[in-house]
């Protein structure tokens, strides 16, 4: 019994390395051919559903399958395929398409037209505009009062993104640019610099949007938390999942004054509203927590030692997302 025990946990021991060994993290740049990096190319691992566009500098972290091809795309050059080969770095030259109107590899303004075509979009959050995403073009009505606060979307310009559809496949355009409606629950395509689509909520599985510092947020389906509204991930992980949902509100202006005293605002509102949700990957259980230690300690009773760990090391940090990211990465291990 000894020795089938020892075989046992050999094997399995064997197995979790094998596990581990699948994902390596690629650092990489890409770049024209006369050497100018290029903003906003989309880098894909082909084995997994995930990729992030590069930076200003044409540069990219990803974290792959050992045995992948990177599929790099970018608007006005020709789709490229490299193969990663268990090396941590990695260089990829893109070549011109020939499209007219498009950077040829001598141009150096590649990096600059891709940049601009992600800057010069319709400013969703203007002051005293008011938007309204639907089939056909956004409308502004302006008013007199004091410029609105808060938003209904959740970046005041329109991004680059990438969707996962029901159908488990990996959607990404070069044209395409997307934003997430807080109220409405929905994700809005933009086609063009002046009509928007409401992508249909049972045609998408989840999303990744990436803000102006190319930073991603990922956004899933999640009935069981909400039916109407996608919901933010924190942290992901085989043992927990850590989510966010956000909902707005929109509250009209309500000044009033006599001459002597006055109350209310003198502006329109979107006032944002967040919980948070732990997945338990094991009983696919939903537990809704608060910011508080208390809350946080219930969702995670079965292993209080590991969490009281991280938060006697995180005593002085406040609770927030940034937190509760760190925290499921930190119980996932």
């Amino acid at each position: 019994m000894k020795k089938l025990n020892f075989l046992i946990t050999a094997v399995l021991l064997s197995f979790s390395q094998y596990l581990i060994a699948q994902s390596i993290t690629v650092t990489g740049n890409v770049a024209s051919r006369q050497g100018y990096p290029i903003h906003f190319a989309f880098v894909q691992d082909n084995l997994n559903k995930n990729g992030i566009f590069t930076d200003s500098l044409g540069n990219f972290k990803l974290s792959v399958s050992p045995k992948s091809k990177l599929k790099v795309t970018c608007k006005g050059f020709r789709d490229t395929l490299v193969n990663v080969n268990n090396n941590a770095t990695v260089s990829v030259v893109l070549t011109s398409d020939g499209t007219p109107g498009t950077p040829a590899d001598a141009d150096a303004g590649s990096s600059d037209i891709a940049r601009n075509s992600f800057n010069d979009q319709i400013n969703l959050n203007r002051p005293g505009a008011q938007v309204y995403a639907g089939q056909g073009a956004l409308m502004a009505q302006f008013t007199t009062k004091e410029a609105t606060q808060g938003s209904r979307y959740l970046f005041p310009n329109w991004v680059h993104g990438f969707v996962i559809d029901n159908k488990d496949s990996l959607v990404k355009d070069q044209s395409y640019l997307f934003n997430y409606d807080k109220m409405d629950g929905g994700l809005v395509l933009a086609l063009d610099k002046k009509s928007v689509i409401i992508v249909d909520k049972d045609k998408v599985k989840s999303f990744t949007l990436f803000d102006q510092l190319n930073q991603p947020y990922v956004f899933e389906s999640m009935p069981a938390i909400d039916a109407n509204h996608y919901v933010q991930l924190l942290s992901k992980g085989n043992k927990y999942r850590i989510y966010k949902l956000i909902k707005t509100k929109f509250i009209k202006a309500d000044y009033k004054t006599d001459g002597i005293a006055s109350t209310g605002n003198k502006y329109d509102e979107y006032a944002d509203d967040a919980d948070y949700y732990v997945l338990n990957a094991q009983n696919n259980q939903v537990q809704k927590i608060s910011l508080k230690k208390k809350s946080i300690k219930a969702a995670f009773s079965s292993e209080a030692d590991k969490l009281n760990k991280f938060m006697a090391d995180h005593s002085s940090d406040t609770i927030d997302d940034t937190y509760l990211s760190s925290l499921g990465d930190y119980m996932n291990n």
